[in-house]
């Protein structure tokens, strides 16, 4: 399965042609960082897309499954959390359009939605899923009112009858309590398998499905370390922990320098 996704204002002129401005719903500065090849900085004040950019996006997205397919994915998950464009147009905190994307919260998911119809045109929506962070700070998102948007949106999504929706549930890499919203609200409008992410261990993820709360329990830095980790879980076997200082650079440390596979 291969995740798509725009980044959206999460980004910086060096990294687009021309020297441009990253663009997003509206021309507010993200309180956060972006990674250069030399250190960090706060992402560039981006440029307010116009209505036919965001069809034109639409469009790339509808593409981009399209190239999925092609190349042999048997599916996608639409990157829609974590601050990145998707998220940006869905949080009031980042989106003060007053056009069709904009305002109410209808016009706010629509961006979303509308980028779930052109993928499903190009895979049956069983086989398409899609991330979300309903209370998660990351990137700087905020919301005045997160439990209406999300109930608003995993309806709708349930209503395209999507595969799966994949719920960072709190703070991203951060304490699940964080932003108290009612996941299981989300799950029953949903009607469809629902993955619980962020910062699960085996003790976790196995009371998430013996409770019900959860249909799939996603792990991520846990695999980066452990390309073994379902039969590492599976035996009760000790963990490698990840290396973050490496996860965006550094060469083969904390990637292919772990201890021996418990399978070999």
């Amino acid at each position: 399965m291969s995740q798509l996704w725009h980044v959206g204002r999460m980004s910086h002129p060096m990294f687009l042609d021309g020297y441009s401005a990253p663009v997003g719903p509206s021309p507010i500065q993200a309180d956060a960082k972006v990674y250069l090849p030399h250190g960090s900085t706060r992402p560039h004040l981006p440029r307010e897309l116009t209505t036919a950019e965001i069809g034109a996006i639409v469009e790339d997205f509808g593409g981009a499954a399209r190239n999925a397919r092609l190349a042999g994915f048997d599916g996608v998950e639409i990157h829609g959390s974590n601050g990145y464009l998707i998220d940006q147009f869905l949080h009031d905190g980042s989106n003060s359009r007053t056009d069709r994307y904009g305002g109410a919260i209808e016009n706010r998911a629509r961006l979303a939605l509308e980028i779930v119809d052109a993928v499903t045109r190009e895979f049956p929506a069983s086989r398409v899923g899609m991330r979300i962070a309903p209370v998660s700070t990351h990137n700087d998102m905020t919301d005045s009112d997160p439990q209406s948007l999300f109930e608003y949106v995993v309806t709708e999504l349930g209503r395209r009858g999507i595969g799966f929706i994949d719920v960072i549930e709190g703070q991203l890499g951060g304490s699940r309590e964080f932003g108290q919203l009612d996941y299981v609200r989300l799950r029953e409008l949903f009607g469809g398998a629902y993955i619980s992410s962020n910062g699960h261990d085996r003790e976790s993820a196995a009371n998430m499905l013996a409770s019900g709360s959860a249909d799939l329990v996603s792990f991520g830095r846990a695999f980066i370390a452990n390309p073994d980790l379902v039969e590492r879980l599976r035996r009760g076997s000790d963990l490698n922990e990840p290396e973050r200082s490496t996860f965006y650079f550094g060469g083969p440390r904390g990637y292919t320098d772990y201890p021996q596979s418990v399978m070999a």
